[in-house]
């Protein structure tokens, strides 16, 4: 005996279908312009203007000695402002006992301010004590 499935079943399978394939994208951005700021844990950096529709790459220092295994971590980003455009990336280090250097660029959705805040910890740690620290502000206009 074959048995037909009720139109608000076929309806709900229709919409499990369309939300797992092809709703968890996030757009592609591409930036008029993109500026490039170099961070360090020793200094404090100036205040970053920028427009719309631009983006900066934030590039993060390698670690302190001994700061091996751990890893940079965004601590601070108004996402309203700035939205992260990929996962961070580590930078090659030819120094074992120090932990990597690391890459994000952020996309100025609109005008604002974001201060961006990176700690460098161990990963997974639930109270891990950065072993360094660097912040931008940014500035973003029309």
């Amino acid at each position: 005996m074959k048995t037909s499935l009720s139109p608000a079943v076929r309806a709900a399978g229709l919409a499990l279908m369309v939300l797992a394939f092809g709703c968890d994208s996030a757009p592609e951005r591409h930036p008029r312009t993109t500026q490039r700021v170099v961070l360090s844990a020793e200094s404090e950096a100036p205040d970053v203007p920028m427009e719309v529709i631009s983006a900066i790459e934030v590039v993060l220092p390698p670690g302190p000695q001994g700061s091996a295994g751990y890893a940079w971590e965004i601590s601070s980003n108004n996402v309203a402002v700035l939205e992260q455009m990929g996962p961070m990336k580590p930078a090659p280090s030819a120094d074992a006992s120090v932990s990597p250097g690391a890459a994000v660029s952020f996309y100025a959705l609109k005008p604002g301010k974001s201060v961006l805040r990176f700690v460098l910890v161990r990963p997974g740690e639930a109270e891990a004590i950065p072993a360094a620290k660097c912040e931008v502000t940014v500035r973003v206009s029309d």
